[in-house]
């Protein structure tokens, strides 16, 4: 081999090259210069290859041996190179012929990415694919993961093995009849076959086997393809849907509710109950519609389950054989039956649940009358309740007149005024303590007629603490008990009057269930709300009870109550729970047995308004300015005495009736003198205030203020009174308002 430098290099056609063991370019051809452009650069050529082409060329070089290969440029398009080294010992170097194989390589490269797909492809396929060779031995040549791995191999380690060797000796004899029909007709032959995978698992399997030959080429045998589907799951749905049918089959012939198939409404098949029920034989009733079988009033909706085809159940009636009606439930839902979808109706006599049923709605009657016999005795209950209020306020109001008289004489020059307003302050105590237990019947009859309405402001809560404390200060030091009030500045935002009927209680009760000791009464601040408690050293309650001393008429029990005045009338603490649920306002409760308890309640705590109401102080009874007469009506001798006593003190001439047939007397007599009429609601028997007003209008000559007083609170009376357009005034009536209404 000559020395590269008496290599004529410019004449040389081709790529051609004299490179070192390092890849230096010794020489070159001109097409080669002109691909890499190093004329003068001889040993930068090489970094045109792409990394690995380099160091495999340069590996190849320093093996000082003949070699060919391929080697890639860094170029784009990329560009193959196919080099064909020869070693010059005597010179050490190679001489190396390259030839442009770029379009070849593409083309490879392209054929190996379609079978890289088509592998993917058979890869990801849900069935089990594989291609086997020529006979005699029909190796495998290519076969996906699937196909593989049932007879227990690999996607590498199936490539060679014969068919008939995976499959054993057992089952070739099924095999080859297809094998021979596929090769008789060139085409597919798709079959069934039960097959024991490689790991031990039964499987029913469809295989479907071509012949790979060439019909242009004399049926030229280039193997056979094989496509199988894994169908166990779909056979077991089979033989489970067969087994469906059969039982179907054997309930309906056993079933005694009816069954009926029917295709668009006309009857395909009927089982033996349904015969029975219609008293009509199979025969006649195959190929009949079912709709006239349908009582006329339910077809529309027979028509509609038929034509959505949904599941349906619902009530109806069909006509028997002799044309009677039998009240029936059908079951609807549409089935497959003999490989055909057909509607199911299941007919279920319902004649007995009808006669039950009825049956049934006689007792629900019968419960519904008992309830509203128990609801009409709570009704008369809250009567009873209203009406015993309105007879034990009576006294109290003839009380509270007097005590007007007695207030208005202390003022008197020639009665120690000292002594009569003492004599007062005890008469008020005493009518206020009876006044509670009153406007506790009175409260429940409120609440059970819905007429307690709420009406928020902001609430000092000093004032109404000061308030308790002159309530039940006396009380509570009669019993010789110590009754602290804690002072507060707090504001709270509610009912001051319903809040304060809540309070009332909870003291009253601690009062009375304390025998020693004191009760302490105060506020605390807790967060936005503010914490009314009433503590007591009392009996206390035990924790079974803690929930019942909140429903109505409950009391504790005689052996704790003995000796400690607990005889009440066991609405309080109702009164309080009904209350506190009006304002929306918790209740808490915390008690030792023998030792004490305390209630509390939460309200929502507000700002002091800028402007606070002056604290009340205790009238004067000034002579009235002007004298009146004033014609008083009421069935109650005491009250009439007592309002006598009061208007007479006050310098006013007061006429008396006890009945309207003696108003319309006193009106007759008196017409010219009475200037105002007042006149309690209920007057005995069904005489109301309604019919001596307008008898004693009748008889005067002018129009007189007319006032209608009542211990009544049913929203009933108030309507009544206000159609009438006069005004209804409560018992007891205090002193202010009495002397309001005579000065008009």
């Amino acid at each position: 081999m000559r020395n590269p430098d008496s290599i004529p290099w410019s004449r040389l056609p081709g790529l051609s090259a004299a490179l070192g063991d390092d890849g230096a370019l010794l020489g070159a051809s001109p097409s080669f210069v002109e691909l890499f452009r190093v004329q003068d650069a001889p040993v930068h050529w090489i970094d045109r290859l792409t990394t690995a082409s380099r160091a495999q060329l340069t590996s190849s070089l320093q093996r000082k041996a003949d070699f060919d290969g391929l080697i890639e440029l860094a170029a784009t398009p990329p560009r193959w190179l196919t080099c064909n080294a020869h070693w010059v010992p005597a010179h050490g170097h190679h001489v190396c012929h390259f030839a442009d194989t770029t379009s070849i390589e593409e083309a490879r490269l392209h054929a190996k990415t379609l079978v890289e797909r088509v592998h993917l492809i058979f890869k990801k396929l849900p069935v089990m694919v594989a291609h086997f060779g020529p006979r005699p031995h029909n190796r495998c040549q290519f076969a996906n993961l699937q196909f593989a791995a049932l007879f227990g191999h690999d996607e590498q380690s199936i490539i060679g093995v014969p068919a008939l060797d995976l499959i054993g000796k057992n089952l070739r004899e099924a095999l080859v009849p297809f094998l021979r029909r596929t090769l008789r007709e060139h085409g597919p032959v798709t079959f069934p076959f039960e097959f024991i995978a490689a790991n031990g698992i039964p499987l029913r399997l469809e295989v479907t086997v071509t012949f790979s030959g060439d019909a242009r080429d004399s049926g030229a045998d280039r193997g056979f393809f094989y496509l199988i589907s894994d169908i166990t799951e779909r056979h077991k749905a089979e033989l489970a849907l067969r087994e469906s049918e059969d039982r179907l089959s054997r309930f309906m012939n056993a079933s005694e509710e009816g069954v009926v198939f029917h295709r668009d409404g006309l009857i395909t098949d009927a089982n033996p109950a349904t015969s029975h029920l219609l008293e009509t034989p199979l025969h006649k009733l195959l190929g009949r519609s079912v709709l006239e079988l349908v009582a006329p009033e339910y077809r529309s909706r027979a028509i509609t389950v038929i034509a959505s085809g949904a599941d349906a159940a619902y009530e109806s009636e069909v006509f028997n054989a002799r044309g009677e009606r039998i009240p029936v439930e059908i079951i609807g839902r549409s089935m497959m039956r003999n490989g055909e979808r057909l509607r199911m109706a299941v007919v279920r006599d319902i004649r007995d649940r009808r006669e039950a049923q009825a049956r049934i709605h006689e007792l629900i009657e019968g419960l519904r009358s008992e309830k509203d016999k128990a609801e009409a005795a709570d009704r008369a209950k809250s009567v009873f309740l209203a009406a015993a209020s309105h007879d034990l306020r009576q006294p109290i109001h003839a009380l509270s007149l007097f005590l007007t008289a007695l207030r208005s004489m202390s003022q008197s020059r020639s009665v120690r005024t000292a002594d009569l307003a003492e004599i007062c302050r005890r008469m008020q105590a005493s009518l206020d303590g009876l006044g509670q237990l009153l406007n506790m019947l009175l409260d429940v009859s409120r609440l059970d007629a819905n007429a307690v309405q709420v009406e928020r402001a902001p609430t000092s809560a000093q004032r109404l603490l000061e308030e308790l404390d002159q309530d039940f200060h006396q009380l509570a030091a009669e019993k010789g008990l110590r009754l602290h009030v804690a002072r507060s500045r707090l504001w709270v935002d509610t009912d001051p009057t319903v809040l304060r009927r809540i309070l009332v209680n909870l003291v009253s009760n601690a009062v009375r269930y304390t025998s020693r000791g004191r009760v302490l009464i105060g506020c605390r601040l807790r967060g936005a709300e503010v914490e009314f408690q009433v503590w007591d050293s009392g009996i206390g309650i035990p924790a079974e009870q803690r929930e019942a001393i909140f429903g109505e008429f409950f009391q504790i029990g005689q052996a704790q109550a003995a000796g400690h005045e607990s005889h009440g009338l066991g609405l309080g603490l109702s009164i309080v729970k009904r209350s506190a649920l009006l304002l929306g306002a918790p209740l808490d409760l915390r008690s030792t047995p023998g030792r004490g308890s305390m209630f509390s309640i939460r309200v929502p705590r507000c700002e002091a308004p800028m402007h606070t109401a002056p604290a009340l102080h205790e009238p004067a009874y000034p002579q009235a300015a002007a004298r009146k007469g004033v014609l008083v009506i009421d069935d109650d001798e005491q009250v009439l005495a007592a309002m006598r006593s009061v208007l007479g003190v006050w310098g006013h001439h007061v006429f008396c009736a006890t009945s309207p047939d003696e108003a319309v007397v006193m009106a007759i007599s008196h017409a010219s003198d009475i200037d105002l009429l007042i006149s309690d609601y209920r007057l005995g028997g069904n005489v109301t205030a309604i019919d001596a007003i307008r008898a004693v209008h009748a008889c005067l000559p002018r129009s007189v203020p007319t006032y209608i007083l009542t211990g009544d609170t049913s929203p009933q009376r108030i309507l009544e009174a206000s159609e009438l357009g006069f005004p209804l005034l409560h018992k007891p009536i205090d002193a202010i308002t009495l002397r309001d209404i005579l000065k008009l």
